[in-house]
């Protein structure tokens, strides 16, 4: 079993050997999170454009989240996925690290 890092979006991955004896990542299911009151918006300035980990840095303190935002906003292109100007829905810190904790459970 791999070991990752408690925020880590593998965390609740499993490794998997395959017919030919190689190792690999079978992902998680996806954070179970819906919109709420309480989610804050936020919009990319050109510092951030392109740059998640700094959005997740602003947001949650936490670089590392930056995967959090991109799947709860549903971005899926990782370069160009993050404009000027687009308007991010941010879940609580607490909502975020409670659903994490509910993965793979």
């Amino acid at each position: 079993m791999a070991n990752f890092q408690p925020q880590s979006r593998y965390n609740n991955g499993t490794i998997a050997t395959n017919r030919a004896g190689k190792n690999f990542l079978v992902l998680r299911q996806p954070l179970n999170l819906s919109p709420d009151a309480g989610d804050i918006l936020v919009t990319v300035t050109q510092d951030m454009e392109k740059r998640p980990d700094i959005v997740a840095d602003y947001a949650y303190g936490d670089p590392q989240l930056w995967w959090v935002i991109y799947e709860f906003n549903q971005i899926r292109d990782p370069f160009f996925g993050l404009p000027k100007g687009t308007i991010l829905r941010l879940p609580t810190l607490e909502r975020v690290l409670a659903a994490i904790e509910q993965l793979g459970t």
